[in-house]
Parts: structure tokens; C-alpha cells; sequence
């Protein structure tokens, strides 16, 4: 068998090449920085009638859509800033987590850049703020719906704090978003927001928005 040896520099440039590819395949190369990452969303917003719940059921709004911002990669570790609340499309990391459990507190949480390439891939997100992550009785409540949640055997959601640090409060006093960025027409972003977490709603907004509906379904 004859083994070929590239030259260093024409191996650089082969490497160089794969790298590109690979991030062509998942939404471009790097495309400048974080500021106004997702600043050409849209600001038409439409409220879908019927898709909130009771008291008994987390107390949830009508979902709202409005029409996603464009897809670029920026270099992991780049700060972002985006003017969404929770964050749904636009600029994001070329790097995705590795969610590999239901629930995560503020201090193991992947940044907001890698969240948004996971929604990108298809992952719903249930977000919770710091009125339930500094209550202990509210932490238990939503461990018992994470474990519910692994019970309904879901694939791609996942619960993450929204801290201060990441943008404003969410609206008319809700403490739990769940976002979602689809892929009809060119693109929505999805969300809805509860006073408190709740596994029906959640699996009801999980179901309207399946994984598959997304720009990327088969990336992890």
C-alpha cells in the first residue's frame, strides 16, 4: 500500500479547507461580531389566539411569531448581543453545546451564543428567570417537570435560566419562556411565555414546533 504525505503547508491548507466546509454545512463561516446579532428579525409580531393556558396549566400567553433574523457564525467566545428576549435566530457561535441532560442551573449553563445554534439545530427551549432559580420550593417544582419531561421521552427541549445578565425581564409578569426557531417561509422565531412551568404546556408548544421543523433537524 503506498501512503501519500502532504507537504506541512499544503496540510494546513487541506485542513484550513475542511474547516470552512464544515461550518458552510452548518449556516456559513464566521461573520464578523456579536453586536446586533439578531438586529434584522422582524418587529411585525402576530399573537396566536387559542394557544394559551389557564392557571392550572402554568398560566400561559398566547404564543407570539414574528420572522427570524439571518443565520451567521461568529468565533466561539464572541460576545453577543442580541435584542430578542428570550434570544431565538441571527448570529450565533460556530460551536453547538452538548446538552446531554434536561435541566441546567445558572452556573452550568451554555452561553447564549451556542444556545441559539442549538435552536438552529431544532431544540425548543424552556427558559425560567431568577424569581424561580433563587426559590427553592420553585427550583423543586421544576426538577419534578424536568423529570416529567424525560418521562414524555421529548426530543430536543431543554431548560435553561434566563439571568439578568443575559437582557430585559420577560413580559407582564411571566417567569418561564419557551422560544423556538422554525423553519417555514424564511424563518420564525416562536415563543411563548407562562407565570410558571408546566409539562402539558410545554409538551402542547413542543408538539406545534417539532424538532423537525428547523433549519438544521439532523445536527445534534
Amino acid at each position: 500500500m503506498t501512503v501519500l504525505h502532504a507537504p506541512a503547508g499544503r496540510l494546513s491548507v487541506l485542513v484550513g479547507a475542511a474547516l470552512t466546509l464544515s461550518l458552510s454545512a452548518c449556516g456559513g463561516g464566521s461573520d464578523g461580531d456579536g453586536t446586533d446579532a439578531d438586529a434584522d428579525r422582524g418587529s411585525e409580531v402576530t399573537t396566536h389566539d387559542g394557544t394559551g393556558t389557564d392557571d392550572t396549566q402554568g398560566g400561559c400567553l398566547d404564543e407570539e411569531s414574528n420572522s427570524a433574523a439571518e443565520a451567521h457564525h461568529v468565533d466561539p467566545g464572541t460576545t453577543m448581543d442580541y435584542t430578542g428576549v428570550p434570544p431565538v435566530s441571527g448570529k450565533h457561535w460556530g460551536q453547538w453545546p452538548d446538552l446531554d441532560k434536561t435541566l441546567y442551573v445558572a452556573d452550568e449553563r451554555p452561553e447564549l451564543g451556542e444556545l441559539v445554534h442549538s435552536q438552529e439545530h431544532g431544540w425548543t427551549m424552556v427558559w425560567y428567570d431568577e424569581s424561580i432559580a433563587d426559590d427553592d420550593a420553585a427550583m423543586a417544582n421544576l426538577e419534578d417537570v424536568a423529570s416529567q419531561l424525560d418521562d414524555a421521552d421529548l426530543t430536543k427541549v431543554v431548560i435553561v435560566p434566563w439571568t439578568s445578565d443575559d437582557g430585559d425581564a420577560f413580559p407582564d409578569d411571566t417567569h418561564v419562556a419557551f422560544t423556538h426557531w422554525g423553519n417555514d417561509d424564511d424563518g420564525t422565531e416562536w415563543r411563548q411565555f407562562c407565570v410558571e412551568p408546566d409539562v402539558d404546556a410545554i409538551v402542547a408548544f413542543s408538539g406545534r414546533h417539532p424538532s423537525s421543523e428547523s433549519n438544521e433537524p439532523d445536527s445534534p
